[in-house]
C-alpha cells in the first residue's frame, strides 16, 4: 500500500478489515524503529488489558500471516516500510523469528549468552522465544543500522541497549485509551512538568467554558484520581463528566505530548456526540497546526468526515485516504480537501467505500 502526498491532517476510511488500524501500527513503529518496546506496545493496543493474548502471540500478528505454511514452532515474518518525508529514517525492515530455548530468569539484557549449558536443561525449562531484528536506513548513514532483541514467553522484556536518535515524538489514542484513568494521570503529570497545562485547559474550555482547572487528588490517601474544577459544580471526579469529556481530555493531553511529532487516533469519533464533533474537531485541527503535529485518524463515520471538513478551511492541509482491499492487495485512493469538499457538499456522494 502506498500513501502518497500526506497532509498534516490525514483521515483513513474503508470497510472492515481494510487495513486502517494496520496503517497506524506501521506509522507508530516507523517513528520509533529501533525501539522494541514500541513494537510490544503496538502489538498490545488492539487487546483489552484484562484479556490480552500472550506477548509473543500479540507480537506475531504485526507480521504477515500465511495459512498455507505451517509455523507451529518456527514462525517467521517480515515487514517493510519506507518513506521520503522529513523524518531521517528512509527504510525500516523488521524480521520476527520464533524459536524454542532456555532463558535464564533474572537476566535483564535478554541475550543468547544467558542460555544454560545443554546438560543442565530440563524439559520444564524450555520456553518459547522470538528474535526481533530491526534494520533501518537513514539519510545520515551509508550503511543501514541493525539491532536484534530476544523476547521470551511469560518474561518481562527489559530494554537497556537502545539509545537510538532515530525517534519522532508519537503516541496513539485507541478507542478505549480514555477509560484508563492511570494513563490520564500519567499524561497530565508530564504535561504539568513541561509547563503545558494551561494549553490543555484552553483546549477543554473550547467545549465547556466553565472548566477552570485539572487536578490530581487522593482523598483517601491511597490511589490518586483526576478531578476537574468547574465553575458550576466545583471540584468533581473526571468520571462525573461522561465518556465524551474523558475522551477529548485524553486526546488533548496526548496532542500536547507529541508536539513536533505525530498523533494517531483510532476511530476518532468514539464517545463524542454527533453534535459535538464540529467544535471538537475544530480545536484538534487548530492545535495540530499550532503544535506542528501531523495527525492520522481512522473513522467509520460519515458524520465525522463532514465534521472534519466543517472544522477545516481551504488553507488546512487535509487529505482523506479511502482504503480498498482486493484479494491480498490494498489500494489507497487519495482525496485532497477541495475535491473531498466538492464530493460531499456539492454532490452528496459516499466517500467511505
Amino acid at each position: 500500500m502506498n500513501l502518497q502526498d500526506l497532509g498534516q491532517i490525514n483521515i483513513l476510511v474503508g470497510g472492515n478489515n481494510s487495513g486502517k488500524t494496520s496503517v497506524l501500527e506501521a506509522i507508530s513503529t516507523y517513528c520509533r524503529p529501533l525501539d522494541p518496546l514500541e513494537w510490544l506496545n503496538t502489538s498490545w493496543r488492539r487487546e483489552i488489558k484484562s484479556s490480552r493474548k500472550p506477548q509473543l502471540d500479540a507480537l506475531r500478528w504485526l507480521f504477515p500471516q500465511n495459512s498455507e505454511v505451517s509455523h507451529v514452532h518456527v514462525y517467521e515474518g517480515e515487514t517493510y516500510v519506507s518513506s521520503n518525508g522529513d523524518f531521517p529514517v528512509t527504510e525500516l525492515r523488521a524480521i520476527y523469528r520464533e524459536f524454542e530455548g532456555v532463558s535464564e530468569l533474572g537476566e535483564a539484557e535478554n541475550s543468547s549468552e544467558s542460555q544454560l549449558e545443554i546438560d543442565e536443561i530440563e524439559f520444564d525449562n524450555i520456553l518459547r522465544g522470538a528474535e526481533l531484528e530491526l534494520k533501518v536506513a537513514t539519510i545520515f548513514d551509508l550503511e543501514e543500522l541493525s539491532v536484534k532483541f530476544e523476547i521470551w514467553e511469560n518474561q518481562r522484556f527489559v530494554n537497556r541497549k537502545n539509545r537510538s536518535t532515530a525517534v519522532l515524538p508519537i503516541d496513539t489514542v485507541t478507542p478505549f485509551s480514555h477509560r484508563i484513568e492511570q494513563l490520564q494521570i500519567n499524561l497530565l503529570s508530564e504535561v504539568i512538568l513541561w509547563g503545558m497545562k494551561p494549553e490543555v485547559i484552553k483546549l477543554l474550555q473550547q467545549m465547556d467554558s466553565d472548566i477552570t482547572d485539572l487536578v490530581i487528588l487522593s482523598p483517601t490517601g491511597k490511589r490518586p484520581s483526576l478531578y476537574i474544577d468547574h465553575k458550576r459544580v466545583g471540584i468533581s471526579p473526571l468520571s462525573a463528566f461522561g465518556d465524551g469529556v474523558r475522551r477529548l481530555l485524553f486526546i488533548a493531553l496526548t496532542l500536547v505530548k507529541v508536539q513536533d511529532g505525530v498523533l494517531l487516533i483510532d476511530e476518532i469519533e468514539t464517545a463524542i456526540h454527533t453534535e459535538a464533533l464540529g467544535s471538537s474537531f475544530a480545536w484538534i485541527v487548530q492545535w495540530c497546526q499550532r503544535l506542528d503535529v501531523q495527525l492520522f485518524a481512522t473513522t467509520h463515520s460519515l458524520e465525522a468526515i463532514d465534521a472534519m471538513l466543517e472544522a477545516s478551511d481551504s488553507e488546512t492541509d487535509l487529505v482523506l485516504y479511502r482504503l480498498e482491499k482486493k484479494e491480498s492487495q490494498t489500494k489507497a485512493i487519495r482525496l485532497e480537501r477541495e475535491r473531498l469538499h466538492r464530493l460531499r457538499e456539492d454532490l452528496g456522494l459516499e466517500v467511505r467505500v
